[in-house]
């Protein structure tokens, strides 16, 4: 993240010192830590304007892509790069885009300076007779014609490249500080879960604490010791809000079940029945509880088959995140005023 956001800042650097081939070598680095290939494409254009030069770095990038993406981002860049390069005149020289400019960001400067090195240098010989002069005169004007012509062509591609990379930072500035505010509220959400818990239970609290620890590998046999955290976490919660009954209960629905310790889903599904009212938050509390339960019942079947179970990185995430969420909403059903759990 802070890799990214520094990168961001030297492309507002390079850009406002109007070092556009340092901004377009910022973009590709940043597009490629974003992982965004479509971007990444279009500014190794602008560092290689040949195809033939362009293929390599091509591969490289888009080879882990099937054919249909690889097509794709090979054809919608180059449109994009052609537009952006396209002029409203013609250039001398060979190729059917004769008002294309096709040279690499980094050559653009030394162009320049070639150009106008060599407009310096067209100076008429002395000596010569007035017809003469004045051919080479007209001569050299035409061709300092179109010197000055490619050199304004240059000036404005570079400009719209400035402005794409200035863009681009932009975006991608504004879409780290979106994905930072969902991060924020999941770190919110995770505090005033530890808080509550910290001051009330010891248990549930390391508990919360172990599985958050193990969120973070990426070892496969802690995302199933993860789960099996999760788990634990659960059944700690039941006990806590409802524990164990000796004797069947009937519930709030009219139905005899039995509320022993290993019965945890059900004290935790009639604690959330008789400790809220009716209302959209309880209803939404209740339906997180029927999400976690469904979740919880899978992950008694993946501790019957043991701990090292194959289990992804996302399942094991899915569990611990839908765990603070209901916890989150239970916290705020409870200390809002009115709401009195039973104990």
């Amino acid at each position: 993240m802070q890799e990214n956001i520094d990168l961001i800042n030297r492309i507002y650097d390079f850009v406002e010192r109007g070092d556009t081939d340092k901004a377009v070598f910022a973009c590709l680095r940043l597009s490629r830590n974003v992982n965004d290939p479509f971007n990444t494409i279009i500014f190794l254009r602008e560092l290689h304007p040949d195809n033939k030069q362009f293929r390599t770095a091509f591969y490289e990038e888009t080879n882990r892509f099937n054919d249909d993406i690889q097509e794709y981002l090979w054809e919608e860049p180059l449109n994009h790069w052609m537009e952006e390069r396209k002029m409203t005149f013609t250039f001398p020289g060979d190729g059917s885009d004769k008002n294309i400019l096709a040279l690499g960001v980094g050559e653009m400067q030394k162009e320049i300076v070639y150009l106008n090195q060599i407009i310096s240098d067209m100076k008429v010989p002395s000596g010569m007779g007035e017809f003469d002069t004045a051919a080479f005169t007209d001569k050299y004007n035409r061709e300092k014609a179109q010197y000055f012509l490619r050199i304004k062509a240059i000036h404005t591609i570079s400009e719209r490249i400035r402005t794409r990379c200035l863009n681009y930072a932009s975006k991608i500035e504004r879409q780290i500080q979106a994905q930072q505010k969902p991060k924020e509220f999941l770190s919110d959400v995770q505090t005033v879960v530890n808080n509550f818990f910290s001051t009330r239970s010891e248990d549930i609290y390391n508990k919360l604490q172990k599985a958050s620890l193990l969120v973070t590998s990426n070892n496969p046999e802690d995302f199933a010791l993860l789960l099996t955290s999760v788990r634990r976490s659960i059944k700690a919660i039941a006990d806590y809000f409802y524990p164990p009954q000796n004797n069947k209960v009937v519930c709030s629905d009219g139905v005899e079940r039995q509320m022993g310790d290993d019965e945890y889903l059900n004290r935790l599904h009639e604690f959330c029945s008789t400790a809220f009212g009716s209302s959209t938050s309880s209803d939404l509390a209740q339906a997180e509880l029927n999400y976690l339960m469904v979740f919880a019942r899978k992950l008694n079947k993946i501790a019957n088959k043991g701990v090292h179970t194959d289990v992804t990185s996302a399942e094991a995430k899915q569990g611990l995140v839908g765990l603070y969420m209901f916890l989150f909403n239970v916290i705020q059903k409870i200390e809002t005023p009115k709401i009195k759990p039973e104990k």
